[in-house]
């Protein structure tokens, strides 16, 4: 509980990190809130495949895999551009902000979640498009908040710049993972999507509605 508390301490803006922290310390804060927010993925997963019993069998573990392989994904490519950009920033600092803004996110579906699943149950319309915005909601705060605490850690100057190319590759990084991953792992959604194909038919869609 003291490492969620602290992860929201992050979200929220307070200070949660101290300079004097050890590298385990912080390393278990990262875990930890990471365990955290798959658990809390698993809950949004249940709700939105509620009308179909198998669909929210299914998302039970669907969910929190997408959001531990997504963000497992991410880690590698955020820490080579941390390391190439030379950015005067811990790394595990940048770990932090990062399972600070995914738990962040995680948070959000949760809330959205008895909502979510009440219009699926009442709305053949409203509840696909619930889903799938709460879903684009949690990744908007969970950007902004790993983006805000990691300009907080820095502070202000010409620091800040050398920490947007960790961010930046990060979140993309993040991003691509989730679209394949939701591809391979649908479905997640009792309706069928254009995520449900990947990029492929994101782009497929996205051509089609050029063409005409």
């Amino acid at each position: 509980m003291n490492t969620v508390a602290t992860l929201l301490n992050l979200a929220c803006g307070r200070p949660a990190l101290a300079d004097d922290d050890s590298h385990a310390q912080r390393l278990q804060i990262v875990i930890g809130g990471l365990l955290a927010a798959v658990a809390l993925a698993s809950l949004w997963g249940l709700a939105a495949g509620c009308r179909v019993l198998p669909v929210a069998i299914g998302n039970l573990y669907k969910l929190p895999m997408i959001v531990l392989l997504s963000t497992l994904g991410a880690v590698p490519a955020g820490l080579l551009a941390w390391k190439l950009t030379g950015a005067e920033y811990r790394a595990t600092d940048l770990l932090a902000n990062f399972t600070s803004g995914v738990l962040s996110g995680t948070l959000v579906l949760v809330v959205l979640s008895p909502i979510v699943a009440l219009y699926y149950h009442s709305s053949a319309w409203a509840g696909p498009m619930l889903a799938l915005g709460s879903v684009f909601l949690a990744l908007f705060v969970g950007s902004l908040i790993f983006v805000r605490g990691v300009g907080r850690r820095v502070g202000e100057g010409w620091k800040k710049w050398s920490v947007v190319l960790p961010v930046v590759v990060t979140i993309a990084m993040q991003l691509a993972t989730l679209l394949q991953l939701i591809a391979i792992a649908s479905p997640i959604l009792p309706e069928v999507t254009v995520f449900d194909g990947g990029l492929d038919r994101v782009l497929g869609g996205a051509a089609q509605h050029f063409s005409r």
